[in-house]
């Protein structure tokens, strides 16, 4: 019989460890440490992680380094607002909130006056409005959502053109709805997804199949031993869908489809009718996880998209797929990169080199110098002098042999498929990154010009971030006013592509227009991030 946990410490690490294996996000662990233990919102999620103030201001260090925080500043903003502390201000929230994976609105014990304004009674609701507490609550019905619907704006309507293919009417979809998503507000966005999708999956969506593959799919459902090559082939189309929904509308909206695809997947692997089915089912659970990490990356959850990396790897050597372990390798250098480390970033983006050599795949050998690049170009940032010329050279290589791979990749490319999001415009917009981080600004915002030009309009996170870059050269070279516009506009795709970790830098980014907080430029800037709802 396990022995129970006797001290305070022994007590939290065994609630934390019990509730995220219950699948409660941190600011769910977060409150319920605030109401056991009586803790504020900074000490909650600080406990709810287990972290110490000394390794939270580890972290904090490792991330700005050069505006260093110390055990006795973060203990006085917890004590804030008793007698012994001092107001955090909001740039230091900021950066608590992305070390806590939490919004920074979450570390705030305010004061909540909601109940004075007449709109806020649910009796006097209507429309779009009454959406966000029903929606969030999720009980909408069939008539809350017919009220809201009659309320907004028609989507285009009118018979699909015969001819017309599965992935067109999927385009013609996601252009509709990012229309109509850009006149509302993203919380009564996401609230109606979160309805529609519940409805939808209530629907009778079978009638859709033809006769054939109802048959096949009531056959697998009684006898997973039916599992055969055209079922393999319709859950890689649903993967595949719902990675262009992400790389359009965002995170959120595709989170719940990619997990249980997981699961489904899983089940179905024991019982493959034969070897070559299982090794199919076994590289598409390998992509699944990938994309499940590469899901929760852009959600800010870097500890669950480290696990998911590490299963894909798993199920990508069990199924011998050269191609996809390059592929997995590759998205955990961005990850290693992004969180910090990236000379693990660098470990990773070489095995996904050798991967890619393997698999004669010339898109996959692009893509891996690609990220390759990005992780010495940020190994540089923090290499002594006497090293940052190796660090330099490297870089430059990786993008040059980057350059030559993607020009040479041909239409058969093995890595085509999965790499369907890699062009032109990616690679130039990861050399503008790399140009940044070099102090060569005048050439970032050159190649960062281009890169916008090259970027499919549907890769919309990829857009914003292209902007972001833009503006970073600005403000390197002090041209405010461009920087400030170029931040204005990565917030308003923020509105299509809601991913947490694009919202984060974009206010990150503003934090560095502190210093000209008073102009007109900044004030104006600040009007549109705060009617995005990215600031207060």
């Amino acid at each position: 019989m396990p022995r129970a946990p006797r001290s305070v410490k022994q007590q939290m690490d065994a609630f934390s460890a019990e509730l995220r294996g219950r699948g409660f996000t941190w600011a769910e662990v977060a409150a319920e440490f605030k109401l056991r233990w009586r803790l504020n919102s900074r000490q909650g999620f600080r406990e709810a992680h287990r972290l110490t103030q000394a390794k939270v201001c580890h972290l904090w260090n490792e991330y700005w380094p050069n505006e260093p925080l110390t055990t006795r500043k973060l203990g006085s903003w917890e004590a804030w607002p008793g007698p012994t502390g001092n107001e955090p201000p909001i740039a230091g929230l900021n950066r608590l909130a992305r070390i806590y994976q939490c919004r920074t609105a979450d570390l705030v014990d305010g004061e909540d006056h909601r109940d004075a304004d007449e709109h806020n009674a649910p009796a006097t609701r209507s429309g779009g409005r009454a959406l966000v507490a029903a929606g969030a609550a999720g009980s909408l019905g069939p008539e809350d959502i017919q009220g809201v619907l009659a309320a907004l704006p028609a989507l285009p309507t009118g018979p699909v053109p015969s001819g017309t293919s599965r992935d067109e009417e999927y385009d013609a979809l996601v252009r509709a709805l990012a229309q109509w998503a850009a006149t509302m507000k993203r919380r009564d966005v996401l609230a109606l997804i979160r309805a529609a999708a519940a409805a939808a999956a209530a629907s009778p969506l079978l009638d859709r199949l033809n006769d054939d593959e109802v048959d096949r799919l009531a056959l697998i459902a009684a006898e997973p031993s039916r599992v055969d090559e055209a079922t393999v082939d319709h859950i890689d189309a649903v993967l595949h869908h719902c990675m262009r929904q992400e790389d359009t509308l965002g995170p959120q909206a595709v989170l719940g489809t990619v997990l249980a695809q997981h699961h489904l997947v899983r089940s179905l692997i024991p019982s493959a009718s034969n070897d070559a089915v299982r090794e199919r089912l076994l590289s598409l659970l390998a992509n699944i996880c990938r994309f499940t990490a590469w899901v929760l990356f852009n959600l800010n959850d870097f500890n669950g998209a480290d696990h998911y990396y590490e299963q894909a790897k798993l199920a990508a050597h069990q199924a011998d797929d050269d191609a996809m372990n390059s592929f997995v390798l590759a998205n955990w250098s961005q990850l290693a990169t992004w969180r910090g480390d990236p000379r693990q970033g660098v470990e990773h983006a070489l095995g996904a080199l050798a991967w890619g050599h393997r698999s004669n795949s010339k898109l996959l050998v692009s893509y891996a110098c690609d990220v390759g690049a990005r992780a010495y170009s940020a190994v540089l940032r923090r290499s002594a002098k006497n090293d940052r010329h190796k660090d330099h050279t490297r870089c430059m290589t990786s993008l040059d042999q980057a350059r030559r791979e993607l020009g040479h990749a041909g239409e058969g490319d093995v890595g085509a498929k999965l790499l369907y999001f890699y062009g032109d415009g990616q690679y130039l917009s990861t050399r503008t990154k790399c140009l940044l981080d070099m102090g060569d600004a005048r050439t970032a915002v050159e190649m960062a010009s281009r890169s916008l030009a090259r970027i499919d309009p549907a890769f919309v996170r990829n857009l914003a971030f292209s902007r972001l870059d833009l503006a970073r050269g600005h403000l390197q070279l002090r041209a405010i006013d461009e920087a400030c516009e170029q931040i204005g506009e990565a917030a308003r795709l923020t509105c299509r592509n809601t991913s947490p970790r694009l919202a984060r830098s974009v206010v990150e980014i503003r934090e560095t227009l502190n210093p000209w907080a008073r102009t007109r430029q900044v004030a104006t800037l600040d009007e549109k991030l705060h009617a995005f709802q990215l600031i207060a």
